[in-house]
């Protein structure tokens, strides 16, 4: 018998939909006690989902930079919204009333998952880490960040971790057994881009 698996059918629905999704999400979970240390924190993602409220109520003028903007919002919305995802299949472990617990649809296929736009593993020694991220096209050089967990509240919470040509990099004297959060923006001719969502792992 194939193991139940959380569905990322959320990523094709609609903005109003995702904002209704989100918010049942956050309630269902809160205060569960399946859940009780989310990837992504509620309150994050209960940002998220506002902001993306936001973002969609100044579309409706039909302006190029709002629509820009919304679309940015939604990105980050399932970005995060899929971290949350698989942090629930992973305590689920096939329990189909604890996924649905949490607001999400259940499949008996295996998951399949898009290549993220960062992902992180361990490095070679104790202390290390190797992160990648999908190129950019034109991108000059890359700038790496990391936080040490709980999830940043704040940009100054941000430390700069190290610059490269390069769409990888290996990060070096971190602290073992512990969790970190990890970004990265791309330079190009036109500028620095926002950074990507973060991504969480535990440095070996």
């Amino acid at each position: 018998m194939r193991k139940s698996h959380v569905l990322f059918d959320f990523v094709l629905s609609i903005p109003p939909v995702k904002i209704a999704f989100g918010r049942n999400v956050v309630t269902l979970m809160t205060g569960n006690a399946n859940f009780p240390t989310p990837d992504i924190p509620l309150t994050v993602l209960k940002e998220k989902t506002d902001l993306l409220e936001q973002k969609l109520i100044a579309s409706l003028n039909d302006g190029k930079t709002e629509k820009a903007e919304l679309h940015q919002a939604e990105k980050e919305w399932d970005n995060l919204m899929r971290y949350e995802a698989l942090y629930v299949d992973r305590i689920a472990d096939g329990d189909e009333a604890i996924m649905t617990g949490a607001g999400f649809s259940v499949s008996k296929q295996p998951v399949t998952n898009a290549k993220p736009e960062l992902w992180a593993e361990a490095g070679d020694r104790p202390g290390t880490v190797k992160l990648r991220r999908q190129a950019v096209q034109g991108a000059k050089s890359y700038i790496w960040q990391y936080c040490i967990n709980p999830f940043p509240e704040s940009e100054a919470q941000w430390v700069f971790a190290d610059a490269t040509s390069q769409a990888n990099v290996i990060l070096e004297n971190l602290t073992s057994v512990t969790r970190y959060w990890f970004r990265v923006a791309a330079v190009t001719t036109e500028g620095t881009s926002a950074f990507c969502v973060p991504i969480m792992h535990v440095v070996a």
